[in-house]
């Protein structure tokens, strides 16, 4: 039994590794999708209209639902893909509020890398804005989804992703994830760069809704077949507009 488990497990992390290629290759896709959209509604003289402007943001989030299958942390990766560039924030600003709000349940919060990728989001949709209340709005939107404090490690691979994190005081430790939010305490730009570079070396927070396990490959494929359907329809939409 042995032996014949080893050339399975095998089998199996090589299945994982290539839904985690055909994943990123989605996201990359999707994120230059979203790009080309904000830089259509900046383009458009007059200033676009706000029911325009409700059906971009309502097409790119059904989109990212259609071709994630509702994983919400395939589209956050997305939105860590995304170029920050105030000139966009007219729609990225929706786009990450809907995302972001959605109230769907985040099953890897109790994990390093799902709470690193949430709390980087939120600091990515804070740096789309300038207003106090703003910002704070989306402070008690974080403190309400994110769990008080970072996990602890799990594995070995958490250990690159919680370096990420700057030291907290010994009094706010109890409120690390208010702290963290506040406070402007690293370069964000560069921590999200790092944290996209931990991620695909270690395929840190694989979504375990699109790696099923061997012996479904029929549920597989017609996952995969949706998913590549509904880029394709992206890519059509963004040549034809």
């Amino acid at each position: 039994m042995v032996q014949q488990s080893e050339p399975f497990s095998a089998c199996s992390r090589e299945k994982a590794r290539q839904t985690r290629r055909y994943q990123l290759t989605v996201i990359d896709i999707l994120a230059d999708y979203i790009r080309f959209r904000c830089e259509s509604v900046t383009s458009l003289h007059p200033p676009v209209q706000p029911a325009t402007l409700l059906r971009e943001c309502n097409r790119i989030v059904g989109s990212m639902f259609v071709i994630f299958d509702g994983s919400m942390e395939l589209m956050t990766l997305t939105l860590l893909r995304l170029s920050p560039n105030r000139q966009h924030t007219l729609l990225l600003y929706p786009v990450f509020e809907n995302v972001l709000t959605t109230g769907t349940a985040h099953a890897d919060l109790g994990t390093i890398p799902g709470y690193v990728r949430m709390l980087l989001c939120f600091k990515r949709w804070k740096s789309l804005v300038s207003g106090r209340d703003e910002k704070a709005a989306i402070d008690a939107q974080a403190n309400r989804l994110l769990p008080g404090r970072c996990p602890t490690v799990q594995h070995t691979s958490d250990l690159c992703f919680l370096r990420l994190l700057p030291p907290v005081p010994s009094g706010q430790r109890s409120a690390e994830t208010r702290y963290l939010l506040v406070h402007d305490l690293f370069n964000l730009e560069h921590c999200i760069a790092q944290f996209q570079h931990h991620h695909r070396r270690t395929g840190g927070g694989l979504d375990e809704s699109t790696a099923k396990q061997p012996g479904d490959n029929s549920s597989i494929r017609q996952r995969r077949l949706v998913s590549v359907h509904a880029c394709v329809s992206v890519v059509d939409c963004v040549s034809h507009s």
